[in-house]
């Protein structure tokens, strides 16, 4: 037994070693796994870090913004669009630069104002705006922020700017054409405007004066239509410059827009200045201009303000010489007028009126009275003129001649034109269902209304809601809007015959007519000036005028009616002439309602028998 104690505890020894030999043995395969697994997280680690720092290179390198980096004061990287910015050809000529002499001493205030301690604390700042200089010494503008980094395990600053080249030049374009004419290159209104204010307050400062000359060409419309808007953009860009040569360098020329310029006459040398320069403004305008190949002579009306006599405001300068323009151009166009007092009035009133002209219309203030038609062959009223008469309550009543031209001017003439024509045919339903014996009545058309191609249907729908027959209708166009536009005139007119109603044209002699679109109006009367018949006793020409016109007529196979008749010698000398009409003071001034109706009851007329001793 005790041989064998030794054996045991040998054994037992040895199986001790054995297990902690295998412990080891696992525990280092545990370790080795371990760090086999690390050696693999690191790798993969390094891998990503450095796709990364691929990502943010190509990042860096692509951005438009340009980037350098610069450490102890000299550039360590750039990226290439650092070298656009500074016109660096290679790296080399970038790389190791002396930081500070990228920006000019005026600028490095704001760099160092716009470099941050950390790139959290500059994103939250607007970037300043500064230059920097280029390798060859050229200053570029600039938006700029500056961060303290880490770069290569040193302190370093980022340095990011923005070349502001491209949008400075697109914002000067931008206030360009904001500002100024494209077509003539000129000022426009809003710059006008802005320079006359300026120079008001420094004339104020100074006790200087200043004059506001306003160009309207006359007759521009005509080039448009006959050559086309190429050639009248070209006739503006030639006037523009004319403009330009009746100045000094310190005036300035501006256009409106249109055919309309001003001029600003900065500290005009005496009074008379501005009228002298107006004179040449004439003068150089009158000169021939060649457009599509042939001569064409270009004048325009003149308006002048000046500072102090007519007001210290921009804008009221610039009114009043437009109000002595148009005033140049009732005086007979191609001249200039110097803003007066008189003329402000008249605006004034012409306003008022204009606006009581849309109160008239609320408060129905218009009235129809009427004027007769005589045929000279029988003596009987055969037909009537509806004239509009305005019955103010504040002007009493308006003559025609007064507030006419107003309302064509404002364009209210269309909606006086639609209730004058409204008002005939209910009249018309009126009388007839009251039994008064009715002869066509005529109403006036408007040039405007006439525009209108839809005139025939307006027509139409009136006289079927009033169930009045087109045969006692009758519509007075005047010679010159139809010969606008010959072609669409005769359209027009054709669809108006075919409703059924008379046309006739009114003042004829003073239009101008085509006599070869005259003929081929579907017209049925020719209805003569009245300023013809006021000279027909006295004045040859005018008798000679009214015999062309009757035989033209009678060749045509229309009636000829003598308007403005107030003699009997002008009666005699029509009949005898074969005049088929006429109207006029002679036989009745224009009367109300009431008197129309008890006219035509009644059946007055022209002794037939009289008139034929008379004419014999």
């Amino acid at each position: 037994m005790t041989a064998d104690v030794p054996d045991t505890v040998i054994s037992r020894s040895l199986m001790r070693e054995r297990t902690a030999r295998k412990e080891a043995e696992t525990l280092l395969e545990q370790k080795s796994r371990e760090l086999y697994d690390i050696n693999l997280n690191l790798r993969s680690l390094n891998a990503h870090l450095e796709e990364s720092e691929g990502r943010y290179r190509t990042l860096v390198e692509m951005i438009p913004d340009a980037i350098w980096i610069h450490s102890a004061g000299r550039v360590v990287f750039a990226n290439p669009a650092a070298y656009t910015l500074f016109g660096a050809n290679t790296p080399e000529h970038l790389l190791g630069t002396d930081a500070l002499s990228l920006v000019p001493a005026s600028s490095r205030h704001q760099m160092l104002e716009g470099t941050y301690s950390d790139i959290a604390a500059a994103q939250c700042q607007p970037r300043c705006s500064l230059q920097v200089e280029r390798l060859d010494g050229r200053l570029v503008e600039v938006e700029f922020f500056g961060c303290a980094i880490r770069f290569d395990n040193a302190d370093s600053i980022m340095n990011v700017a923005r070349d502001l080249t491209e949008r400075r030049a697109h914002e000067k374009a931008m206030e360009y054409q904001a500002t100024h004419d494209l077509l003539t290159g000129l000022p426009n209104r809003a710059l006008f405007l802005d320079r006359l204010t300026h120079t008001i307050r420094r004339a104020e400062r100074h006790g200087s004066r200043l004059a506001v000359i306003f160009v309207d060409l006359d007759k521009f419309k005509a080039v448009n239509d006959t050559l086309g808007h190429s050639f009248g953009d070209e006739l503006l860009r030639i006037v523009a410059a004319e403009l330009k040569l009746c100045v000094r360098e310190s005036d300035t020329v501006a256009r409106l827009g249109g055919d309309e310029f001003v001029l600003l006459l900065d500290d005009p040398v005496g009074p008379t200045m501005p009228g002298a320069i107006a004179e040449r403004i004439g003068a150089r305008l009158g000169v021939p201009v060649m457009l599509a190949g042939q001569e064409h002579i270009v004048t325009g009306s003149i308006g002048i303000s000046t500072y102090p006599e007519d007001g210290g405001d921009a804008e009221v300068l610039l009114r009043q010489a437009d109000i002595a323009m148009y005033r140049a151009k009732e005086s007979g166009r191609n001249g200039f007028q110097f803003f007066t007092e008189e003329m402000q009035r008249r605006i004034d009133a012409r306003v008022a009126l204009e606006q009581g002209l849309y109160r008239a219309l609320q408060r129905n203030e218009f009235v129809l009275h009427y004027q007769p038609q005589v045929d000279l062959a029988s003596g009987r009223v055969i037909g009537m003129e509806a004239l509009l008469r305005w019955q103010s309550p504040e002007l009493g009543l308006v003559p025609p001649m007064q507030f006419i031209p107003v309302a064509e001017e404002s364009n209210l003439i269309v909606t006086i034109g639609q209730w004058v024509l409204e008002q005939a045919c209910a009249t018309l339903r009126r009388w007839q269902n009251s039994g008064v014996p009715l002869v066509p009545m005529a109403i006036n058309v408007a040039a405007s209304q006439f525009a209108n191609q839809d005139l025939d249907k307006l027509v139409r729908s009136t006289l079927e809601r009033h169930a009045v027959a087109p045969r006692w209708l009758s519509l007075e166009l005047t010679e010159g809007l139809s010969m606008e536009d010959p072609e669409s005139s005769i359209a027009l007119m054709n669809r108006l015959k075919a409703i059924g109603i008379t046309l006739s044209i009114d003042d004829f002699g003073t239009g101008y007519s085509n006599l070869s679109y005259l003929k081929r109006f579907p017209v049925d009367k020719l209805k003569i000036d009245q300023s013809f018949t006021r000279g027909l006793t006295f004045v040859p020409e005018d008798g000679a005028i009214i015999t062309a016109v009757i035989r033209l007529a009678h060749s045509l196979g229309l009636r000829a009616v003598a308007e403005g008749v107030e003699t009997i010698e002008q009666l005699r000398m029509l009949t005898a002439e074969g005049c088929d009409e006429i109207q006029g003071y002679y036989f009745s001034r224009p009367v109300p309602e009431e008197e129309m109706i008890a006219m035509l009851q009644s059946g007055i007329g022209l002794d037939p028998a009289m008139l034929g001793n008379q004419s014999a």
